[in-house]
């Protein structure tokens, strides 16, 4: 807990100090401490992002931007600019509870499946590596490389090696909540708990979503909103809505300038040609606007996972010839039957419902230019893969219209009593472990706590090569093993495609595997699952 308290400072200052450097640069008028650390944030983000094709983030990488957050600390002070309102006023003894309670919370050990799968192999890349053209082709999941992750491995060397940037990211928006005093947003502190052992992007998401929402009802500055919507886009694409209602309501109010499309431009293609360099297509997983570039994955493995993506719909619970089959009435009811998460996929049709009901009722064109635009994201989630995980979103900002005039008092007690539940279930997670399956990697309260997060050991790889191409593998999830590195799942599903991932002038690519690499193959597999001998 010391040392992530002592990470969530340093984190603080330094994005405070780089925003107060952009948002001079930008001429942008904000006299909000949390939305001028978002404006660093995302500006962070997408140097970041730059560098990252031309070298790994590393020390010195972290040690630049260390540095010009400090010098916009020092600027700022050296100004005295006393427009910004002392939110310190506004803290109570509530904040210091939420924000001890987020610094314990956050000091448990990750326990997302995505974390050991996705989270943290990404990060081990960008650190040793960079981006690497046509990656995808080792582990498809490497082919997102969120925003957000780039972000976090700009930090991982010096600040926050314990990947907790989703901690200091939940105390910034409790910030943001005493300095706007909108107390409704408490109520979310005690579900976004579960995040901030991870670097999941889901939680900025999530964290934007609510704060443009809320500063476009009161009408902040448009131009500040449509960079942080921008940037919710690029951590994760079906946040495509938000830039969209931003836009769309600027027009409305006729305060939309065509300078406005700059940000649009420039965060639009770094995105697309992120995607690009990794995945081979536009916007990943989507492979439909094909521009035929020797690094995209072979037609087997996007065959796979456009079949992953539809039986998820249905939490795997059917297979995909299975899905085929159904009519269009057996699809909607099998949607609805799924078993406990059934719940959540009628949660996206009440919320869709009410936000139609408020737009209705409220006859206010903001609430149905927000209708519209949820109304697009379901249409194409539906075509895509109907998970509920992608529509969290929009159940938050329904939660946020219908209670944003509760009292206070309410708010405080149940956020206080929610979030001591969450607590006692990470400092006790017995009656959990077994229910789910992330549950195994919930370790319970540790002493060592107090000083650091807690952190499971990676598995020892084992050194392989099949062609030209030279990588560790694991027997369980990948994690922190050093890149090149592929899980036994991952071998296993190349066997099983006939495919493998080999290196090219044009990056990773795949190709056919021959007679003897199929053998090779087996054998790898075969050691991978023998188990290791002891040293008598």
């Amino acid at each position: 807990m010391l040392l992530l308290l002592i990470s969530i400072i340093g984190l603080l200052i330094i994005n405070f100090g780089m925003g107060s450097i952009i948002k001079n640069i930008l001429k942008i008028d904000c006299q909000s401490f949390a939305l001028t650390s978002f404006l660093g944030i995302l500006s962070i983000a997408f140097f970041q992002t730059i560098i990252a094709f031309f070298s790994p983030l590393n020390i010195f990488d972290e040690s630049v931007f260390l540095i010009f957050g400090l010098i916009g600390i020092l600027i700022f002070l050296k100004k005295k600019d006393f427009s910004y309102p002392d939110i310190r006023k506004n803290f109570n003894v509530w904040f210091y509870f939420f924000v001890t309670t987020i610094v314990f919370v956050g000091s448990f050990s990750p326990f997302f499946y995505d974390h050991y799968s996705y989270y943290s192999p990404t990060i081990s890349m960008l650190r040793e590596v960079g981006l690497v053209k046509g990656v995808s082709n080792l582990d498809l999941l490497l082919g997102q490389s969120s925003f957000w992750h780039i972000y976090q491995s700009g930090f991982s060397n010096i600040l926050d090696g314990f990947l907790r940037i989703n901690s200091y990211l939940l105390i910034l928006f409790l910030m943001y909540i005493y300095e706007r005093r909108q107390w409704v947003l408490l109520v979310f502190i005690p579900f976004f708990l579960i995040f901030i052992q991870q670097p999941s992007p889901d939680l900025p998401t999530f964290i934007i979503a609510l704060i443009v929402l809320n500063e476009l009802l009161n009408n902040t500055d448009r131009k500040l909103l449509l960079y942080l919507s921008i940037f919710a886009f690029c951590i994760k694409p079906i946040m495509f809505w938000l830039p969209l209602l931003v836009v769309l309501e600027s027009i409305k109010k006729r305060s939309f300038k065509f300078q406005m499309l700059l940000p649009i431009f420039t965060f639009g293609i770094l995105f697309l040609i992120k995607n690009l360099w990794l995945f081979g297509f536009p916007v990943f997983p989507v492979s439909t606007i094909d521009f035929d570039l020797p690094w995209k994955p072979s037609q087997e493995i996007l065959t796979y996972s456009s079949q992953i993506g539809l039986m998820k719909s249905y939490d795997m619970h059917y297979s995909y010839q299975q899905i085929l089959d159904f009519n269009l009435l057996e699809k909607i009811y099998h949607w609805f039957t799924i078993g406990f998460k059934s719940v959540f996929n009628i949660g996206i049709i009440l919320s869709i419902l009410i936000l139609g009901f408020l737009a209705f009722k409220k006859k206010d064109r903001f609430y149905v230019l927000l209708f519209i635009c949820v109304l697009i994201k379901l249409v194409l989630i539906i075509i895509f893969s109907a998970q509920y995980r992608f529509f969290i979103d929009v159940y938050l900002i329904t939660l946020f219209l219908i209670f944003k005039n509760i009292s206070e008092k309410k708010v405080i007690f149940t956020s206080v009593v929610l979030s001591i539940l969450i607590s006692t279930i990470f400092t006790f997670p017995g009656f959990v472990k077994d229910k789910f399956h992330m549950g195994k990697w919930m370790a319970g309260f540790q002493i060592s706590q107090f000083i650091k997060p807690i952190e499971f050991g990676s598995e020892i790889p084992r050194r392989y090569q099949l062609g030209n191409l030279k990588f560790n593998a694991t027997k369980g999830l990948v994690d922190k093993t050093s890149f090149p590195a592929m899980s036994l799942y991952w071998l296993r599903t190349y066997q099983y495609y006939g495919v493998f991932p080999q290196i090219s002038d044009h990056g990773f690519i795949q190709k056919k595997l021959t007679g003897k690499e199929k053998i090779k193959l087996q054998e790898i597999i075969d050691d991978l699952e023998r188990p290791k001998q002891k040293i008598p």
